[in-house]
């Protein structure tokens, strides 16, 4: 290890311990790079960075004595809008959604409703079209079986017992906004 990596390596050290933010260390103090495509260099030129289990790139530098994981998106959004990126309510965005792309232009400040919006509209659609899913106590089917049932007996009370499925709940469901269900 040189003298030069082992004096910046301790000056980090003693930033972070001081509070200082992990983007800030790894680009102005271990002298790392990004480009606007969104290439992360190491104080050697050297590319490096590799993608976690949910397809952000990062890189892992020690910090407080500890492994500290350092996401690329971060890096570029503090080389393009320094601190702000930790105002309170802020979060790092990639606009077109694409977790890989760190350039320059696709990364933006914004608040949790920017990112989500971010998605686009079919994205954002299918999640809600999913959690009504998961949080539905009765399936379509069970649902179904239940309108035909009581089309016939014409008894919403001797449907209920029949599904064990509360009147309340029934009216909800054979209601004309939720034929769908």
């Amino acid at each position: 290890m040189s003298k030069h990596t082992n004096k910046r390596k301790k000056e980090a050290e003693a930033l972070f311990k001081k509070g200082f933010k992990k983007e800030m260390i790894v680009l102005k103090t271990l002298n790392y790079s990004i480009d606007n495509n969104g290439i992360l260099k190491n104080s050697n030129g050297k590319i490096v960075g590799s993608p976690n289990g949910d397809d952000y790139y990062k890189i892992q530098v020690t910090l407080g004595g500890k492994i500290q994981t350092v996401f690329t998106h971060r890096l570029q959004a503090y080389n393009k809008f320094g601190d702000d990126m930790y105002k309170k309510g802020i979060m790092v965005r990639h606009l077109n959604s694409i977790k890989e792309d760190n350039s320059y232009l696709n990364i933006e400040l914004g608040t949790a409703k920017d990112n989500n919006n971010d998605r686009g509209e079919e994205a954002i659609k299918e999640s809600q079209r999913r959690a009504t899913e998961g949080s539905r106590k009765y399936s379509a089917e069970l649902i179904q079986e239940a309108r035909e049932y009581f089309k016939k007996c014409k008894n919403q009370a001797k449907t209920s017992r029949h599904f064990n499925i509360p009147t309340s709940s029934l009216d909800y469901y054979f209601n004309k906004k939720n034929k769908q269900l």
